[in-house]
């Protein structure tokens, strides 16, 4: 009798042994999760009815976090279109000395057009700047290239230009009379008929697939800033106007008067092209400067966030540490009582 009651107290202890290893196992590995990062394993059983707060702070953490990524691609896009914009301010201004330089004289025709036709070509070429697989001027139309080759195969700018000519002095630009084309009617043409081809209405007909509408960010949760210029913008459109009538009537056998007066209506169509492109940069300008204070705003937030997600969630790294190694220890004082225990038999304790 006293056998059988030794031999079920000999089970039970290495049972509850079992049973003391197991959990310290599961408190170990909880323990050096914690050690690792930094945080509570289990929120809920370690904050109770707090968790809900924990939760709230980390959705909020999440999102503003996300805001100020997106503020960054924002940023980077707009500084692209900057470049782009400055490199065609920088082009229209020599343009414009060119042009300047060139009135009143009865040589450089075609140095005119060869300058009117590379800068028409190198503005194309920016204004179809593209970013992370975005077109910056494109509007809201970020995935179509926004302005069409004028010097394309089948161009439906070049055609209504040449068209317009003709219908206006009845004859094509390759035909000898345009040597009698006067001043004052190359004037009314330019004023009239050359400048329709270039308005909005035109514009979006046979040079552009931009949007007026422009891109418009949240860069802040109650904050929204338009982002981004429209290749629709009056310094583009009258850009590739200045380009176009050089380009395509300098050097076509006019006579002097009518060259300058090409020549004088370049000019002004360059000066305010040159006023209309610097606007589109401090408008540019503005956002970028309102986007980094948001994002300035957003990373103080984040800041604040994180630093009362630590007061509930944060472990001590001292105690996570001691932790560890105690659990440890017990659980090796586990294993040695459990080897103890396994040798106990009968023939052991006779002898």
């Amino acid at each position: 009798m006293t056998m059988k009651t030794q031999s079920i107290s000999s089970y039970m202890l290495a049972n509850s042994t079992r049973n003391i290893l197991a959990k310290a196992q599961a408190d170990l590995i909880k323990a050096k999760e914690e050690s690792t990062t930094g945080f509570v394993s289990d929120t809920g059983l370690a904050l109770g009815s707090r968790t809900g707060q924990s939760i709230s702070l980390r959705k909020e953490f999440d999102r503003l976090t996300v805001l100020t990524e997106t503020n960054n691609l924002i940023g980077q896009r707009m500084t692209t279109s900057q470049n782009a914009l400055g490199n065609m301010v920088k082009g229209a201004t020599d343009f414009l000395g060119t042009v300047t330089a060139l009135r009143g004289s009865s040589d450089g025709h075609s140095v005119a057009l060869d300058k009117a036709k590379s800068g028409l070509q190198t503005m194309t070429g920016l204004a179809n700047t593209n970013y992370n697989g975005e077109y910056v001027f494109a509007g809201v139309n970020t995935d179509v290239q926004p302005m069409d080759d004028y010097y394309a195969a089948g161009s439906p700018a070049r055609a209504a230009i040449q068209t317009a000519f003709q219908t206006q002095f009845g004859f094509p630009m390759t035909d000898p009379q345009v040597k009698n084309i006067t001043a004052d009617q190359m004037k009314t043409f330019l004023d009239t008929t050359m400048t329709a081809q270039f308005s909005a209405g035109s514009w979006s007909s046979n040079w552009s697939s931009a949007s007026d509408t422009v891109v418009k960010s949240r860069i802040a949760p109650t904050e929204l800033a338009e982002t981004s210029v429209s290749a629709n913008n009056a310094g583009f459109r009258q850009m590739a106007l200045s380009y176009t009538m050089v380009a395509e009537l300098s050097n076509i056998g006019l006579n002097q008067g009518a060259f300058d007066a090409v020549m004088d209506k370049a000019i002004s169509t360059t000066t305010q092209a040159v006023t209309s492109l610097t606007g589109a940069q401090a408008f540019l300008g503005d956002a970028q400067a309102r986007t980094k204070d948001a994002t300035d705003r957003l990373t103080v937030q984040i800041k604040v966030l994180n630093s009362s997600v630590l007061d509930l969630e944060a472990v001590d790294p001292y105690e996570a540490a001691n932790r560890v190694n105690a659990l440890s220890n017990q659980i090796q004082a586990s294993y040695a009582l459990t080897v103890k225990l396994q040798s106990l038999s009968l023939l052991n304790y006779l002898k």
